[in-house]
């Protein structure tokens, strides 16, 4: 009798189990709304940083081919004749030919170098400040105003900014908690900075 009534009182009641049951219902009810405003958080994040490297590699590739490059941004599925979208999620990167060029460089576009969907499969919002789709660099790497009949890609290519009002792609998303914009100056710095914050000492990741 001594050894059942032990294991008896070793167990867990029934009350004892719904309390438990109910206790974890309620942890999870807490952070489940947490857990989703970090993974809307992210995303926004991974795709201004996706934008951030395209915008780079773009930039990068004409300093080393010696060529213009356009980085698009579009709707579409992103390719060499996609048309560009001031708000598309998508993007591409396309190397122009020289002007007067013959031989296997003389088509108006030499070949898409990279493109990306992450802003859109993960429902993130971009918005141009320029009002174009296309971004275009020179063989120094600093932003060029082009003419669609130049680009062959239907639509002019940003204005060419200014220090006190550079160029700027806003990525966002319902739900988010965080926004951030990619800005381009017209020396061609490229800088990805948290929209809620203002640009000091304390805040470096801060917009100006």
């Amino acid at each position: 009798m001594h050894l059942v009534s032990r294991r008896r009182a070793s167990g867990f009641s029934l009350i004892e189990l719904m309390v438990v049951i109910t206790l974890i219902g309620i942890l999870l009810a807490l952070g489940v709304p947490t857990f989703a405003k970090w993974i809307t958080d992210s995303r926004v994040r991974g795709a201004a940083e996706n934008l951030t490297s395209g915008l780079r590699l773009a930039q990068a590739s004409a300093i080393a081919h010696n060529r213009v490059t356009v980085f698009g941004l579009t709707s579409a599925a992103p390719s060499i004749t996609a048309t560009p979208s001031a708000s598309g999620t998508n993007w591409f990167i396309d190397l122009l030919a020289m002007a007067g060029s013959g031989g296997s460089d003389a088509t108006s576009t030499v070949g898409l170098l990279q493109t990306s969907g992450v802003a859109g499969q993960y429902a993130v919002s971009v918005a141009s400040s320029s009002g174009s789709g296309l971004v275009c660099f020179n063989s120094m790497g600093q932003q060029v105003a082009l003419t669609a009949a130049q680009t062959s890609l239907s639509v002019d290519c940003a204005p060419l900014p200014t220090t006190a009002s550079p160029m700027s792609l806003t990525v966002s998303k319902s739900g988010a908690t965080r926004s951030y914009k990619v800005l381009l100056y017209p020396a061609g710095q490229i800088r990805m900075c948290d929209a809620a914050k203002s640009l000091s000492n304390t805040n470096p990741d801060g917009c100006p």
